[in-house]
């Protein structure tokens, strides 16, 4: 008997260990589709007219771009309907902030890009929005082909992506999109960023231009499209930039000010000013705005400055704010309260520095996250941002020139003659602390920013890039993976550019397909986080105070995903978080989350005629959002890569 017992025993350890070898290949979840295993993939800042402005699809599709409503020609050049995005300047009502300025004359030709936030990789130095040379004889007062003046690959100017800016340009559904260049000159990013005045911004028309898939640019997103599914009305959530867009990628909503869970009215200092500085030349310079400035909004209160304009344009739409009272939400960039390792923050005092008014530091959230509601439903996750494993940093190109720096650095501090294995073992752990910050997307981990994570083992599904890679190989990926590249790979002007995000996706794509057990039942679902202040020319929906934002890309990779397809049904981020909620057969988020909003309703002979009018793009019961279904076919042959 006590042999049995043994032989038992020893079976059912083998039997663990084989379940542990074939990892997430066993005991999936219940799923309503084919798709066992989703993979969100989040580059950063570039709108869809500035990768995708210029792409022709098959001619059994249709497609709303520069080129399709005749802004510019197939050659970049301008087009038969080029006046419908020539920028124009205009003067705000009442010396107040608004959405609608009243329009006056057009630019004779655009300001000439700017600099501003363009990386020196041997100094790691930023620079000031100074004229950008390389665009001296840009002489066009509308979009343009960046490839014309600089090459793809290069680096560029950083628009402004800040939310009262953002809706400034847009007017809220972009019915009219001649403001991205004025608002971006006159109001730059904010007063309290370091280095802009109001007689110098920091902002040119870098804001104007895009890419031409035409002549050989972003030749691997062109082959993408040609060979899986695209959408050209996906957009940002949120006006404005990273952290409010990866937070609503989280939980469908946005973050608030409040202490212990409950809301609180935030520093003074912290709370946004758009109305324009009086008595300035620039009409259009922000009162309080900035990276180092306001970026909190009490919407529930039209009183509140730059809220009564956006307030008055829902209201006609009769679309609700859906702001709660007395709720002042982060609208802007500021930095999460918790560090990697899940520690607090923490300032030279020992106290949070989300308590310290000069930090720029948010409280801890408490918002339901899509993490969480994974977890409570069985359904296995990760969020994966690159430089949160020592591996990213060891991995990565620039770590011999850190650790070289770091190394002569100890070297100098160490007692002459000290052998270089014990400096090395010294100057390692410190290279690889120094490198992980320049590599890891602080705001894009957002489930980092959520007490209920953060304080909870979940935190344990927060992992780096390198855990990601591993995971494909030894089949442990979980059913549900976001994927945040390292900064110089995420595409984001200034420091990265679209050539490095496309490089990381053709690796990632091929290692997922060297892995056929894992791709035949695989979607890997590829965006931005937003727009980065780059012009589109696409309809935005009005959803609610918060957005939607300008369109940018989307595109799905699957071997259920419609060959060649664009689709045309309105999409935001939490239609990823839709998408997850009805493969898996998932309630909502909570009952102010985006995912509560209804699929679209939209025309069905636009899609049956192929018709590229903007009206045919709205949903008939806005607001709506929907839920990316229509990019597959579940019912036909899959089909493999490229074939």
């Amino acid at each position: 008997m006590k042999s049995l017992n043994t032989l038992s025993f020893r079976l059912n350890i083998l039997a663990v260990a084989i379940l542990s070898a074939l990892g997430n290949n066993i005991a999936l979840a219940d799923t309503t589709t084919p798709i066992k295993h989703l993979i969100v993939v989040v580059g950063e800042n570039v709108s869809f007219d500035t990768l995708y402005g210029t792409y022709m699809p098959a001619k059994n599709q249709s497609i709303l771009n520069l080129v399709s409503q005749g802004i510019v020609n197939a050659d970049g050049t301008p087009g038969p309907k080029y006046n419908k995005a020539v920028q124009k300047q205009a003067k705000n009502k009442n010396d107040m902030y608004s959405i609608s300025p009243k329009r006056t004359e057009a630019y004779d030709q655009l300001p000439t890009p700017s600099k501003i936030g363009e990386l020196d990789l041997t100094t790691f130095q930023f620079a000031e929005g100074k004229p950008d040379e390389r665009f001296a004889s840009l002489t066009l007062n509308g979009p343009f082909q960046i490839t014309k003046f600089a090459s793809y690959h290069s680096t560029l100017g950083d628009p402004v992506h800040r939310f009262f800016q953002m809706w400034q340009q847009t007017g809220g559904d972009n019915h009219q999109p001649d403001l991205f260049a004025w608002t971006a000159s006159t109001a730059g990013t904010g007063n309290e960023t370091t280095g802009i005045t109001a007689d110098n911004p920091g902002q040119g028309g870098e804001q104007m231009g895009f890419f031409n898939m035409n002549e050989g640019d972003a030749p691997y997103f062109k082959s993408l499209a040609e060979n899986y599914a695209i959408s050209d009305n996906y957009h940002q959530s949120i006006m404005g930039g990273t952290g409010a867009n990866f937070i609503a990628l989280a939980t469908g909503d946005v973050a608030v000010y409040q202490v212990d869970g409950v809301l609180e009215t935030p520093p003074e200092n912290q709370i946004e000013n758009p109305n324009p500085q009086i008595g300035l030349i620039n009409p259009n310079y922000f009162t309080h705005d900035g990276y180092s400035g306001g970026s909190y909004v009490n919407c529930s209160d039209d009183t509140q400055s730059g809220v009564a304009s956006i307030s008055q344009f829902l209201k006609k739409k009769r679309i609700s704010k859906n702001c709660e009272k007395d709720a002042y939400y982060l609208v802007n960039n500021y930095e999460p309260a918790f560090s990697m390792d899940g520690s607090l923050k923490l300032n030279t005092a020992g106290t949070p520095k989300y308590q310290d008014p000069t930090a720029f530091v948010y409280p801890p959230q408490t918002k339901r996250t899509i993490g969480e509601l994974l977890s409570e439903k069985n359904v296995s996750w990760k969020w994966y941002t690159a430089g949160r494993d020592d591996a990213d940093a060891t991995n990565d190109a620039f770590f011999p020139i850190i650790y070289n720096q770091v190394f002569a650095a100890v070297k100098a501090a160490v007692p002459a003659g000290t052998p270089d294995a014990i400096i090395q073992s010294i100057a390692m752990p410190k290279a690889i602390a120094s490198a992980k910050p320049l590599l890891y997307n602080s705001l894009g981990d957002p489930l980092n920013a959520s007490a209920q994570v953060v304080d909870t083992p979940m935190h344990d599904n927060l992992k780096g890039l390198a855990s990601f890679f591993n995971d494909v190989n030894t089949n442990t990926l979980p059913e549900v993976s976001f994927v945040i590249p390292k900064n110089l790979d995420s595409g984001h002007p200034g420091y990265s550019a679209p050539a490095r995000y496309e490089a990381f996706l053709a690796d990632l794509i091929a290692k997922v397909q060297a892995n056929p057990a894992l791709y035949e039942s695989t979607a890997i679902v590829i965006t931005t986080d937003e727009g980065g202040g780059y012009f589109d020319s696409g309809y935005i929906q009005s959803v609610d105070f918060f957005g939607d934002g300008t369109r940018i890309p989307l595109i799905v990779v699957s071997p259920y995903a419609k060959k060649g397809y664009v689709d045309h049904t309105y999409y935001d981020h939490s239609s990823i978080l839709k998408f997850i909620e009805r493969n898996w057969q998932l309630p909502t988020l909570s009952n102010r989350s985006r995912d509560n909003l209804p699929n679209p309703k939209q025309d069905k002979e636009f899609d049956e005629h192929h018709h590229v009018e903007a009206e045919a793009y709205i949903p008939e019961n806005a607001p709506a959002i929907g839920d990316l279904m229509n990019l597959f076919s579940f019912n036909k042959v899959k089909h493999n890569k490229e074939d």
